[in-house]
């Protein structure tokens, strides 16, 4: 594309020189005196060197003053002359302004074969109508048409060099009309000139003086369109930082008046921009959404902003709307003026709810582990300590006895262990890994998990009722019994001792579905879901009656979910106990029947 270009100007050059040296031969001018050269180079340059740009439908476009100083000049000399000086003049405006050999040679061309074109013109056209200088009015108008043809289709030619489409035509058409109207105006211009110039030289001036006054104001309109588009867009660019940012962001002046109220500020507080910028930021932050060591009232903390400590940081709580109470982290940075004065403060106001949850949950999560590993390690200090020092003393079932405690408290502690580290494990690594799904009998797995509580709570009512003709079910043995443990240790956990606790087994829809039902406390709605979330736990850690560290229900479902089934908590009214619902897809029926061994390794995890 360069290339052709570069060949299309440089054909335009070339066809310009060959017509110039054509014209000089033929005509043989007389050269004018050295002051009218020189006006008339001068002339051309300047014109050249003023360009006049607007905008119209949204587009940019421009034009320089040259065919004023054409028509002039072609009514006071030569042709020939005029287009020598238009050569030099074309040549001095552009070096002058570091334009691109390209660009000086496209111009140069251009104006050079079109003030050869209208010269030509003005020759043939009779001396009728006005005259200035013996030369016609309305020939040199005519002929200024021809130069703005030409001038067109050099530039149309320009265009189907750079675009590889029709779309070149589009745009001379769009600017057809533009180039007829100013091509009209320059050349009457320019006839104005030459007829002053005639009569009374020394008004020349005031004819230029407004051409170059209007030049001067669109330049500097320009400029300050420039500068105004990129405020704008600097503005574009902040408000897009303000209204995107996670933090609130609101400021203030130094009356203590809201400026700026971004959408999280809006989020936080319930309290819309419009009802928030303008107003004094006391009425905005009541008692009721704001609370913190710092009221807000007056100017709030501007009162006693000083400049050694342009930044305080304080601790706060926001109430939105709904009445959600968000713990935050405010960062109050202020203005001084020359005088030290207080101007103004930007506030970044930040969530932190989360983080302090987190810091909660870590807290809970240690107190309730050095619980689970205090329980069990008692027992055993104790029961090693009597065999340590008097273990001969000892009669054969008390020695028994302690040993059986020991081991049975290491294996709570074993467990508990491993449901530490089966957490760690779903966070980082595939849950899928961890399960191996097969054709598997859930009826004989749950039974032996229901006499395995018996066992562990004696005199406590357990009933099992297994459907006839169950369905295998596609699933980890070891996991299924690890879930249903986990279930059953729930329901006999959080319900008195002399409530039972019911096992349903049955078949619905392509699912087998296992039921947990306990008749104690039962569940909150707003709790229902975040039991199944890791550590949590509905009694608080410092006062809690039972033990766990709040995982049971958090791996029963992401290990259901890996055999492609669901753990979920059926809804029942507050205070009717809690209903545990496990489901598990139907086995293919072309899969090879299989039971698991109800007794594989498996353990009971810990809520």
């Amino acid at each position: 594309m360069a290339e052709h270009t570069s060949g299309y100007v440089l054909t335009l050059v070339a066809l310009a020189a060959g017509v110039i040296g054509v014209s000089v031969v033929l005509s043989s001018p007389g050269w004018p005196g050295l002051l009218e050269a020189v006006v008339l180079v001068v002339a051309i340059a300047i014109a050249e060197r003023t360009e006049v740009v607007f905008r119209w439908d949204r587009e940019a476009g421009g034009f320089t003053l040259i065919e004023v100083a054409v028509t002039a000049a072609l009514l006071l000399m030569s042709p020939v002359h005029v287009a020598l000086a238009a050569t030099i003049g074309v040549v001095l405006a552009h070096v002058a302004s570091l334009r691109t050999p390209v660009k000086v040679g496209f111009n140069l061309g251009s104006t050079v074969l079109s003030v050869s074109v209208a010269g030509a013109i003005l020759a043939a056209f009779p001396a009728v109508g006005p005259l200035v200088a013996g030369r016609p009015v309305l020939g040199v108008a005519v002929a200024m048409l021809g130069y703005g043809l030409t001038s067109t289709l050099a530039f149309a030619g320009l265009l189907a060099m750079r675009l590889s489409d029709a779309s070149w035509m589009r745009t001379l058409r769009r600017q057809l009309a533009l180039h007829v109207a100013t091509n009209l105006g320059m050349t009457s211009v320019g006839i104005v000139l030459a007829t002053l110039w005639e009569l009374r030289p020394e008004l020349v001036p005031f004819v230029l003086a407004p051409a170059a006054a209007i030049h001067l104001a669109l330049r500097a309109s320009l400029r300050a369109s420039a500068l105004l588009a990129e405020q704008q867009a600097e503005h574009g660019r902040l408000v897009r930082v303000v209204d995107g940012a996670s933090d609130g962001i609101v400021l203030l002046d130094g009356a203590g008046c809201i400026q700026v109220w971004n959408p999280a500020m809006q989020r936080l507080t319930g309290r819309a921009t419009p009802d928030a910028v303008g107003h004094p930021i006391d009425e905005v932050l009541t008692a009721g959404v704001h609370a913190a060591a710092d009221p807000v009232t007056g100017r709030w903390t501007l009162a006693t902003a000083q400049q050694r400590t342009p930044v305080l940081e304080q601790d706060a709580k926001f109430t939105d709307a709904d009445g959600t109470v968000r713990d935050v982290r405010e960062s109050h940075a202020f203005t001084f003026d020359d005088r030290g004065r207080c101007t103004g403060a930007v506030v970044v106001v930040r969530d932190v709810s989360r983080q302090r949850e987190l810091e909660r949950l870590r807290s809970d999560f240690v107190a309730r582990v050095s619980h689970e590993l205090r329980s069990p390690l008692t027992p055993i200090r104790g029961f090693a300590s009597v065999l340590l020092r008097r273990g001969d003393q000892l009669d054969d079932d008390q020695r028994a006895e302690a040993l059986t405690r020991i081991v049975d408290r290491a294996d709570h502690l074993h467990a508990l262990v491993e449901d530490l580290l089966l957490v760690t494990r779903l966070e980082h690594a595939d849950v899928a890994d961890l399960v191996h799904a097969e054709p598997v009998d859930v009826g004989p797995l749950v039974r032996t998990a229901v006499d395995r509580v018996r066992i562990a709570t004696s005199g406590r009512t357990v009933t099992c009722v297994v459907a006839d003709d169950l369905p295998l079910a596609h699933a980890d043995g070891a996991r299924t019994a690890q879930i249903v443990d986990a279930l059953l240790d729930n329901a006999t956990r959080y319900s008195q001792p002399d409530t039972p606790v019911e096992v349903e087994v049955d078949a619905d829809g392509d699912d087998v579905r296992v039921r947990v039902i306990d008749h104690g406390p039962g569940i909150p709605p707003a709790e229902r879901e975040a039991v199944f979330e890791r550590f949590h736990r509905l009694e608080d850690p410092m006062t809690m009656r039972t033990g766990g560290v709040g995982v049971g229900l958090f791996l029963g479902r992401r290990l259901a979910q890996a055999m492609h089934g669901s753990l979920r908590l059926v809804d029942t009214p507050v205070g009717d106990g809690a209903v545990l619902e496990l489901r598990l897809p139907v086995a293919a029926p072309s899969t090879p029947s299989h039971t698991a061994d109800p007794h594989g390794s498996h353990r009971a995890p810990r809520r």
